[in-house]
């Protein structure tokens, strides 16, 4: 079993081993708000590339949130289609929990950066790619209450977006 320690600005000191990986709660301040995370980094991870990598991606997460919001704003508003669908799926499936959270009476009167707002940054977690690459993963929910339903924000190493996604 292989002890890492990673230090972070951001978490402090993380004892990550590389047979378990590390799965913690973190609690990250976003958006002026206090946002319990799940904060988790996969095994296998053995390269101390990756290990200052990751410490400084940690460190760098409020920046990276909102470089995540800004280009799902930019991208829903350019009419991307897995975006599109994301919230297209919960007005339909989750109408009621979504007009509450939004204090709006129909879906319509919800503005697409309202929507975008609305995001909560459920999990970070840390991985390597099937290039044996570090990929930096947000998943977003819209309502973590009441749907499993993720839009995953991916970044590579240099904090790069190389992904959007929708997951369930």
């Amino acid at each position: 079993m292989a002890q890492q320690l990673i230090n972070t600005k951001l978490l402090g000191e993380l004892a990550y081993d590389t047979e378990k990986g590390l799965s913690i709660d973190a609690t990250v301040l976003l958006d002026n708000q206090e946002i319990a995370i799940d904060f988790d980094i996969f095994e296998n991870i053995t390269l101390t590339e990756d290990y200052q990598n990751i410490a400084r991606l940690t460190d760098q997460i409020p920046e990276l949130y909102q470089k995540a919001k800004t280009e799902l704003l930019q991208q829903f508003v350019e009419g991307n289609a897995t975006i599109g669908y994301y919230f297209e799926f919960h007005l339909e499936e989750l109408t009621e929990d979504v007009l509450e959270k939004f204090a709006v009476e129909n879906v319509e009167n919800i503005a697409k950066d309202s929507l975008i707002k609305g995001l909560v940054l459920s999990q970070v977690w840390f991985a390597q790619n099937d290039k044996n690459e570090l990929d930096l993963t947000f998943d977003f929910r819209i309502i973590p209450e009441y749907s499993d339903e993720l839009l995953v924000v991916r970044f590579d190493n240099t904090g790069k977006i190389t992904d959007i996604v929708h997951e369930s």
